[in-house]
């Protein structure tokens, strides 16, 4: 990185106060910052004055550009994490690994597949038949992608990533590598003996500008589809079930599992090792917080918190009681204030 403030500011659509001819050549965190780096804070008021090292340039909110402690320069923004962020992407577009349209020639590709021209296909992929690859989209080595299948314009595909036949992604996605995207649902019936396998014959539909972390795996369907809604981020070793539909621009944090048929409304965040059981409903804007355990419906926009494991009977009496603890408080409120005036 070799930038001048006023390229910077005009990246980041910022207001520059100081020198605009200063270059910066490096992005650093607050604490860790020197004279050739930039950094951002978001709320000077809590962030301890030793924290701060020396930067080259700070982006600071336009309301708090009065608080600085020291002198330096300046970028002045509405959202300064936002604008740092949108730093970080014009220097990861510049330093990322430029891919020339084409298909490698160790990789297979059936016949009857429609790639595009202006696409990358790395060495080692396996395409089948009527797979559809569309402009723009990126595929890296030893990726395989099953009959049928349909990648959407300007789409990533990392290394090592398996989506399996019928699966639909859309465009702008991003699959990180270790992902299995259509694998089979765990659908059994329980026989005398045995477990009968019930056959897994449905798709997977992943909406727009969806990000799917490494090491994921999003069941296919027994019939119908699995839905993943557009704009809806998916952290590493996440486990999607079966039939489950999720809405838009939901976050789903690293080890959460959904188990089969369960609906997940719009803007929802499941955070990490939650357990959502099967066929339960979670409406729009609900949070669900590390390590919680789901098993009814949740209404819309409500936080859940809590999950621990006893023998069922047990679970449910204290579950029960615990619904009446308000009475039982009152109760007791009731009964001090009495005692009170007796003892007057």
């Amino acid at each position: 990185m070799n930038l001048k403030l006023i390229e910077i500011s005009k990246i980041i659509a910022a207001d520059l106060i100081g020198d605009g001819e200063k270059e910066i050549k490096s992005v650093k965190s607050i604490e860790d910052c020197d004279l050739d780096s930039i950094s951002y804070i978001e709320n000077i008021d809590k962030l301890a004055k030793s924290k701060i090292g020396n930067p080259g340039c700070l982006i600071v909110s336009k309301k708090e550009k009065d608080k600085i402690p020291f002198k330096t320069n300046l970028l002045l923004v509405e959202n300064p994490k936002l604008a740092f962020s949108k730093l970080l992407s014009f220097i990861e577009r510049e330093n990322s690994k430029k891919y020339e349209f084409g298909i490698s020639d160790k990789s297979v590709i059936s016949k009857n597949a429609s790639v595009s021209s202006k696409c990358y296909i790395g060495p080692f992929c396996v395409i089948e038949d009527n797979a559809v690859i569309e402009d723009g989209v990126i595929v890296e080595a030893n990726c395989y992608i099953g009959s049928g299948s349909f990648i959407s314009a300007n789409s990533r595909i990392y290394p090592n990533v398996v989506i399996r036949e019928n699966v639909h992604i859309g465009s702008n996605c991003i699959i990180h590598s270790g992902s299995v995207i259509g694998g089979d649902g765990y659908g059994y019936i329980q026989t005398e003996n045995s477990h009968q396998k019930i056959p897994q014959i449905g798709k997977v539909i992943i909406g727009d500008n969806v990000e799917i972390g490494s090491n994921v795996s999003i069941d296919r369907a027994t019939i119908g589809e699995t839905l993943i809604g557009k704009g809806t981020k998916i952290d590493n070793l996440v486990h999607i079930a079966h039939n489950v539909k999720i809405g838009s621009n939901c976050l789903i944090i690293a080890q959460a599992g959904i188990a089969g048929s369960t609906i997940i409304g719009n803007q929802v965040i499941i955070a990490g090792q939650a357990g959502i059981s099967d066929h339960v409903i979670v409406e729009d804007n609900s949070i669900i917080m590390a390590k919680t355990g789901v098993m009814g419906h949740i209404k819309k926009g409500s936080i859940l918190f809590g999950f621990i494991g006893r023998p069922r009977m047990e679970y449910m009496k204290i579950e029960a009681i615990f619904s009446k603890l308000p009475e039982i408080y009152n109760f007791y409120k009731k009964f001090k204030r009495d005692n009170e005036k007796d003892d007057k």
